[in-house]
């Protein structure tokens, strides 16, 4: 996900807006493979997904604006949830590992997502709209 900012930085990736000033860019297993040649298991530490070529584009972009990258896998109503952010090419929170929503909660506030009552920031940008990565049409 991508501040405002960060937003501008396409590098031909699908980007879709979320409200609250931050896009969402899905990283399907496809584009995964495509664009940052990770086709299996991820090599970051507590990422599932995630890579030194991954990793580089983030910080990348993270010149600017802030930039999260978040991974989520839940299987009958438990799960976990890991997010990082960078902001100026330095990773600012995390790896984050969490049960339920606190890591990825953590990240959106640093991407300036308000809270609404009743609502956390998970929520807040919609993002349990779509099951799977693949649904938010990224490929």
């Amino acid at each position: 996900m991508l501040d405002s900012q960060a937003a501008r930085f396409k590098h031909g990736l699908p980007t879709i807006s979320l409200g609250h000033g931050i896009a969402l860019i899905p990283l399907t297993d496809e584009v995964l493979d495509e664009q940052f040649g990770l086709s299996g298991p991820g090599t970051s530490g507590a990422f599932w997904k995630s890579g030194a070529v991954l990793e580089a584009f983030l910080v990348e972009v993270s010149r600017l604006g802030r930039v999260a990258y978040v991974e989520a896998d839940f299987f009958g109503g438990s799960g976990t949830q890991v997010a990082a952010v960078w902001q100026q090419g330095k990773c600012v929170m995390g790896p984050e590992c969490s049960k339920g929503g606190g890591a990825i909660n953590h990240a959106l506030r640093l991407l300036g997502v308000p809270r609404s009552p009743g609502q956390d920031e998970f929520d807040e940008v919609g993002l349990g709209r779509f099951r799977h990565t693949a649904d938010w049409g990224g490929g």
